[in-house]
């Protein structure tokens, strides 16, 4: 596996030990409401984007007293805080960056988080030094259970689907990029436990507990 020349990294989960940033987020805020949702409640929204997740509840719930942007500013300020609170680089992840960026292997990032979050999740960290560009839901319209955000990284790294390694938590974004036709390093993550043997039947590489497992196998 270590012909690939492109490199698309998952965000949060992947990148970034950020998963509980998201943890009952909408739980938590929508709480503040007195509307009490469970886990199995909340499933229906994966993959969704912030926006989408808004449109839904509100929806649902007709009597809270929020506009839609009244929602996403709220949920907004409890993201900004845990990320600068909570959110730290995956082990070892820093070193395998240098290690591809000096190998020539050109990186990308594909997330379904908001570029205003992301961004400076990253910048914060110093990290966005590493990739050429970020797509994010925004710029594509649609979630990971279609592979339009792979496939536009992959063009705009000039690169087909099948020169691209994707690093990726989710098994059900796994399994999406896999059928696109790219290679995938899966990635173990307690928020996807329940999927995970589902990611490990599709990844050709896999990540334990830290990207220093990948060294001389990449």
């Amino acid at each position: 596996m270590q012909n690939f020349k492109g490199a698309i990294f998952d965000m949060d989960g992947t990148l970034l030990d950020s998963m509980p940033v998201w943890k009952r987020l909408t739980q938590r805020y929508l709480a503040q409401f007195d509307v009490h949702i469970t886990d199995a409640d909340y499933a229906v929204c994966e993959g969704f984007s912030q926006p989408q997740v808004a449109e839904y509840f509100l929806k649902r719930y007709p009597n809270l007293p929020l506009t839609r942007q009244q929602m996403l500013d709220g949920m907004d300020e409890m993201i900004t805080s845990r990320y600068e609170s909570i959110a730290k680089p995956k082990d070892g992840v820093l070193d395998f960056l240098e290690s591809l960026r000096a190998r020539g292997v050109k990186m990308a990032i594909a997330t379904l988080t908001a570029r205003r979050h992301a961004e400076k999740a990253l910048i914060d960290r110093d990290m966005m030094k590493y990739f050429e560009f970020m797509l994010t839901i925004e710029d594509v319209g649609v979630p990971k259970y279609e592979p339009d955000i792979y496939l536009e990284a992959a063009k705009r790294l000039g690169l087909t689907a099948g020169e691209c390694m994707v690093f990726e938590d989710a098994p059900y974004a796994g399994v999406t990029a896999k059928k696109a036709g790219f290679a995938l390093c899966g990635m173990a993550e307690p928020a996807y436990a329940e999927g995970e043997d589902t990611l490990r039947q599709v990844s050709d590489m896999f990540v334990e507990h830290s990207f220093a497992e990948l060294a001389g196998k990449l």
